[in-house]
């Protein structure tokens, strides 16, 4: 069990990180860092059954997540307990199993040669809630938009503070859409998705929020109306390219809808496409079994190419330039774990 042990371990005390969080665990022991607990006392602050806590506290003390005394007491480092909080991006990464966990079954018949192509998305309701949880942590700690626009550079900022027309494919559950336009009150934006239900609900968000200059839409990212040739001054695309069925149908449509001066930026995974390089980071086992359960399936699920999250930098740059993006055209930021394809039209 030297290799397959701490897998165990670890897989188990994933879920139980996830139950923390409901329980509100770490959001208690986040509160008062470096404080000694006692199990009971745990309990009651966080309004939990002491039975439950204490049974929770084993699994997390085995995995060596926190550390029980042989008084019963316990404690946790406050760097584990601030990356477990809801706002913070690790958390995310454990809540994605919630995404996995009940579709082994379905991924393993995908796998067959006269299996099913893929899951489909319709399998997934709880994604945009998930995806919406990742984007807010993210927001959060990158200072967004304006740490965002400074690492894109150039006058992203000061254009969009005078006012520009924005499209925004992919949207999901609209929290970049909010926070840009919040920002940049002079600017106007489109946001769209192919996930009907979702834009209803931002219809609705946006109301709520007063915001006068953002309208959603269903369309389709592979397939952009004919109508906007030429029409928007900067699109921005997060998280969503490697997940579409035909993404070279949509590179091929990024040019057709800008304005002849026009600017993309393009954030996705930073990988590499060099697959034996890429695994020699262990955290990149969290990404392929993400795309193995829900990017790559989704994708292959439509009939499309099936390219996964960690299509790589490389990859992507070749297809970019396949669509009539010239190499004085791309431009790419590496980040630690996002890549920033910055696309400047007529460059």
């Amino acid at each position: 069990m030297d290799t397959l042990g701490p897998l165990l371990v670890g897989g188990h005390a994933s879920s139980a990180i996830v139950a923390g969080n409901y329980a509100g665990l770490w959001a208690v022991l986040h509160k008062s860092p470096g404080k000694t607990w006692g199990v009971e006392e745990l309990a009651d602050a966080a309004d939990c059954k002491e039975r439950w806590v204490r049974e929770w506290v084993g699994v997390m003390a085995s995995a060596g997540v926190i550390t029980l005394n042989s008084d019963m007491t316990l404690s946790c480092r406050p760097d584990v307990a601030a990356g477990l909080i809801p706002s913070a991006e690790p958390l995310s990464f454990f809540t994605s199993l919630e995404l996995t966990f009940d579709k082994e079954e379905k991924i393993g018949k995908c796998f067959k040669k006269n299996g099913p192509l893929g899951v489909p998305y319709s399998d997934f309701p709880n994604f945009q809630k998930w995806m919406e949880d990742w984007t807010k942590s993210r927001i959060v700690e990158e200072n967004f938009p304006t740490g965002y626009f400074e690492t894109v550079g150039g006058n992203l900022y000061m254009a969009a503070e005078k006012g520009l027309e924005v499209l925004e494919p992919g949207c999901g559950a609209g929290r970049h859409t909010f926070a840009v336009a919040k920002h940049f009150p002079n600017s106007t934006f489109t946001a769209f998705d192919i996930d009907a239900e979702q834009i209803e609900k931002n219809k609705t968000k946006c109301k709520e929020l007063g915001l006068k200059n953002v309208t959603f839409l269903v369309a389709d990212f592979c397939a952009m109306p004919q109508e906007w040739n030429g029409r928007f001054d900067y699109l921005m695309i997060y998280d969503c390219m490697h997940d579409l069925p035909h993404p070279a149908q949509a590179m091929a449509g990024l040019k057709r809808v800008l304005k002849d001066d026009g600017l993309v930026t393009m954030m996705d995974i930073n990988t590499t496409s060099h697959m034996p390089t890429q695994v020699k980071d262990p955290m990149s086992a969290v990404e392929y079994n993400i795309s193995l359960h829900h990017c790559m399936s989704v994708s292959l699920a439509s009939g499309g190419v099936g390219l996964g999250s960690c299509w790589g930098v490389e990859l992507a740059v070749s297809m970019l330039q396949d669509a009539g993006w010239a190499e004085d055209e791309i431009r790419v930021t590496k980040e630690e774990m996002h890549a920033i394809f910055v696309l400047t039209k007529g460059k």
